[in-house]
């Protein structure tokens, strides 16, 4: 909505920049949460499994406490009238229950969270409970695994593998139709990706670092060990990447 003022059939965000704004915060937020791993099991030698089971009381703690103090809080985000008439013409509304009504639709409605009405709907829905039980398990591997790739490597390396993530959900969004196919924003999105892997393979010395190399071993066959001796890329790069390369003697 901020690059394209073009209709795409969807929704149209009503607070874009808004909405732009909490992503970069929330980028922020889990660049923090990543250097204070990464500093607690580099420096105390934390498990990453222990780490995954302190995060996940932590959350738990503090979930329990906001869906408590928001439970009380009337919902001031949008105005739910025209959900609750969306909701009540629905041909999926069990009419004959008498909790079906607009009265009991706008009170479950009328906060800004609603963990009551959440176990409800999961205490009555196998699907619901199915849908939690895979959630919780995907969530605390997901977690696992990076702690451990943390505790292995380094939070910069996670971060990387973690984004490349988002292509295989978006790819498989476009094959099952949850994704827009709308040939505009496909390009964004595709321009979007194609950024993100060349930033990756740039980091990860795959491209243009190779180059580097390269050139710099032509100098040193045409140079004779380069200009006083010096390498053009530095030397200690090289050899970690794998180049075995001999400083020739400077010249008086």
């Amino acid at each position: 909505a901020v690059v394209s003022t073009q209709s795409t059939g969807d929704p149209e965000a009503r607070q874009p920049i808004l909405g732009s704004v909490l992503i970069l915060a929330a980028q922020l937020v889990v660049a923090c949460q990543m250097i204070v791993e990464q500093k607690f099991i580099s420096q105390y030698n934390v498990p990453s499994l222990q780490v995954v089971g302190w995060e996940g009381v932590w959350g738990l703690t503090a979930s329990l406490l906001l869906n408590l103090i928001l439970y009380f809080i009337p919902n001031l985000a949008f105005n739910i009238d025209p959900v609750i008439d969306d909701f009540m013409s629905s041909t999926v509304l069990n009419r004959t229950d008498p909790a079906c009504n607009a009265t009991a639709i706008k009170a479950i409605l009328n906060h800004f969270e609603n963990p009551i009405d959440g176990a409800y709907q999961i205490a009555h829905s196998w699907k619901l409970v199915v849908g939690s039980v895979g959630l919780i398990l995907s969530i605390a591997v997901f977690n696992w695994s990076g702690v451990s790739v943390t505790s292995y490597l380094n939070a910069t390396t996670r971060m990387i593998i973690d984004s490349l993530r988002t292509i295989v959900i978006w790819v498989f969004g476009l094959i099952v139709g949850w994704e827009s196919k709308v040939a505009g924003r496909i390009g964004y999105e595709l321009a979007g990706f194609v950024l993100l892997i060349t930033g990756t393979f740039i980091y990860k010395e795959i491209v243009i670092a190779p180059a580097l190399r390269r050139l710099d071993e032509w100098w040193l066959r045409r140079s004779g060990g380069g200009v006083g001796g010096e390498f053009l890329v530095d030397s200690d790069r090289l050899n970690a990447s794998g180049i075995q390369a001999h400083r020739a003697p400077a010249q008086d």
